[in-house]
Parts: C-alpha cells; sequence; structure tokens
C-alpha cells in the first residue's frame, strides 16, 4: 500500500525513485565498492534501498545503525558484528546450497558459533570479535562461489559513536576485498560526509570513488501522482484543491504525504484533520529530533531556526536576529551553529540564502517558544 506508515519493502509499493533503483543496479553490478545514498529525514531513503534489495539476486544484510546506538549505547564492533551475524539468520533458514556453504564458512571463525539453531557471537576469553575476520571470511566465500555480497549501514552516521575507525575499515576493505559492495544511508547529510571524511586528504577513504546518490522531495507533479495514486488504491475521491493544498504546505516531502494518505485515507479524517494531525504529530517528533542537536546552545540554535521560518534569509540578517534575541555572538561561534544545523538537515543553503527544507520543521521552531 502506497500509504503504508513503515519503510516499503517491495518495489510494488514504491512510488517512483526509477532513477534512484537504476543508479543502484548500476553501482552494484558494476562493482562499485561503496555507494552512498543522502537525503534529509523522511524523504524515502529507506524504502528504496529496501526495495532494491527484494529485488536483488545477490546476498545482502541491512543493519540500522540508529538501532544498534540507541538500543546497545555504542556501535562498537562487537555490537555492529552481533547485528551483521543477526542478518544473516533470515537466509540461514532457506536451506539452499549456496547458504550452506556460507555456513561452513562461517564455521572457520573461531568466535562464531554455527549450529541447527543458527549463527551467533560465541566468546572465549581468549576469542574477541574481529569484525575484519569476518568480512574476510565473506569476501572468500564469495569469490569461490561467483557472486558480490551487499552490506547496507542505514544511517551510517551513528557510526561514529565508536571507538573504532570505520572510515579506516572501509577503506582497508575497499583496498582489500573484491566482491562485498558497502551502502551506507544518511539523513544528517553533512555528518555522513564527515564521519566518511571524503573531503579530508589525510582520511582513509580520501582519492577512493564513492558512487554518490541523492534521494529529493516529489516534484509537484510526482507529489500529486503519488496521492491521487494512494488514495485510487484505497477506493477514495479527493478533490484536486485538496491535493495542491496538501503538497503546497508539505513541499513534496514522501513521510509526510504518506502520514497524510494514511491519517484521511485510512484513518478516516477529514482533509483538514488529516493535514492538521501531520503538522501537530510531526512538530512532536521533529522537537524530539531537534532537541539532541540543539542541547548544548538551545536559545542560539532556536534563534537561528525561528529567523528562517520568519523570512530571515541571508547569513547577516540571521545574525542580527539572533544578537537581538540572545545576545552578543561572535562570527566564530555564529558560523559553527549555521554549520551545524546544515550539516544536520536542519538548515540548507540555496545560493546566499538559507532555508529550512522542511516545513514541519519550521512550524516545530516556531512553537518551540523562542523568537
Amino acid at each position: 500500500m502506497l500509504f503504508s506508515l513503515e519503510p516499503k519493502v517491495n518495489r510494488k509499493d514504491l512510488y517512483d525513485r526509477d532513477r534512484e533503483l537504476n543508479e543502484l543496479r548500476e553501482g552494484v553490478h558494476r562493482g562499485n565498492k561503496l555507494i552512498a545514498i543522502y537525503g534529509i529525514r523522511r524523504i524515502g531513503k529507506t524504502s528504496l534501498v529496501k526495495a532494491f534489495l527484494s529485488d536483488l539476486s545477490y546476498p545482502y544484510v541491512l543493519v540500522d545503525v540508529r538501532q544498534v546506538y540507541f538500543i546497545e549505547g555504542n556501535v562498537n564492533a562487537s555490537n555492529l558484528v552481533k547485528y551483521i551475524i543477526n542478518g544473516f539468520k533470515g537466509f540461514m533458514g532457506m536451506g539452499e546450497r549456496l547458504w550452506e556453504s556460507f555456513r561452513d564458512a562461517l564455521r572457520g571463525i573461531g568466535w562464531v558459533r554455527v549450529g541447527a539453531g543458527g549463527v551467533e557471537v560465541k566468546l572465549s576469553r581468549k576469542s574477541r570479535v574481529n569484525l575484519i575476520e569476518l568480512l574476510n571470511v565473506i569476501d572468500g566465500w564469495c569469490e569461490r562461489n561467483s557472486t558480490r555480497f551487499i552490506l547496507v549501514f542505514d544511517e551510517a552516521q551513528y557510526m561514529r559513536f565508536s571507538n573504532v575507525k570505520y572510515d579506516g575499515v572501509l577503506a582497508w576493505a575497499y583496498d582489500n576485498l573484491g566482491n562485498i559492495t558497502f551502502i551506507v544511508t544518511g539523513s544528517e547529510v553533512g555528518v555522513l560526509r564527515d564521519f566518511l571524511r571524503i573531503d579530508d586528504p589525510q582520511a582513509p577513504l580520501y582519492g577512493r570513488y564513492i558512487k554518490e546518490i541523492y534521494v529529493d522531495r516529489f516534484s509537484k507533479d510526482a507529489g500529486l501522482d503519488f496521492l491521487r495514486r494512494g488514495f485510487a488504491e484505497l477506493g477514495i475521491e479527493v478533490s484536486e484543491g485538496e491535493l495542491e493544498e496538501v503538497y503546497e504546505r508539505l513541499d513534496g516531502i514522501v513521510g509526510w504525504l504518506t502520514l497524510y494518505g494514511y491519517l484521511r485515507g485510512v484513518e478516516g479524517l477529514s482533509h483538514r484533520e488529516a493535514l492538521d494531525r501531520v503538522f501537530s504529530d510531526g512538530v512532536k517528533l521533529v522537537l524530539s529530533e531537534l532537541d539532541e542537536v540543539i542541547r548544548p546552545s538551545r536559545a542560539r540554535y532556536l534563534a537561528i531556526l525561528n529567523a528562517v521560518a520568519h523570512g530571515l534569509n541571508t547569513w547577516s540578517e540571521i545574525r542580527r536576529y539572533v544578537e537581538v534575541k540572545t545576545g552578543e555572538i561572535s562570527d566564530t561561534v555564529f558560523n559553527r551553529l549555521m554549520r551545524n544545523l546544515v550539516k544536520y538537515g536542519y538548515l540548507s543553503r540555496v545560493g546566499d540564502n538559507y532555508v529550512i527544507p522542511d516545513p514541519v520543521v519550521a512550524k516545530a521552531v516556531v512553537e518551540a517558544g523562542i523568537g
């Protein structure tokens, strides 16, 4: 269903995204070692990747790194490997000859137990998890079976919460493993790029080709067609005027359009009730996410965002507004705060102007009470 709220898991439920899917296919079939998928929150990156994987002939594992971080408290090698191995279990139950051979390959790792119940990490006093060893085994198995393995790290920017330098691990794998493609996704686009350090000449990944795919909001034509098809799927007629308002208010962000469609088509709310609920529920969600970013300098961050939400878009206009609301601020501190908001996806720079890319974020910061 187009208006289902969980990430899509197959191609038939994913609207459009043909360009992005084709880029992913080409990247994998050409043997690209590292693919990065960028896009703001609620734009459909996870749905894109899951739909792509569902049609893939290669074996794969998808790790939700954000989930690892919030459940385990960090993304150290032991935690990450545990989730990778958990991802193997879905394939182990298929009983196919290929996966039987993969299970045999895993038996060569001393800290992995392979049995009738599946695969698990089993440590002793003398053993410890070794991510490089696991990747080597996967690559060797692929070589022997003339296949390729796809390892996806969803919301990969959370890998920075570790004492492991994962950009170095990825660079080592890039140079030494010919049969694994890594796909990393990130909603905090600038943070993911900072984690990969692809523009830093001193960084491990510098100079290596990374295929970058950007997932953007729906155009007006695509957004309206998405809404029409979703309601047609549910057998509901909605006026063009209402659809136009929904697109304009929610600015083509697929997550918000989907929520509106679900509230209107499944929950049975009226147009106005559904649109109001998107903003009221969305504001609560956005504020909880935003608080993690702005906590170190909450008043100044909110003042910056409020300035932009009220139509002040240039560097000097925003800075003057912040000083009126929160007091004097140096250029160094102000620029750092602006860069952080851009990195985390709460601001975008368009030429010499700054904009808030998500209308629900704009409403949330106005309602937060500073500015």
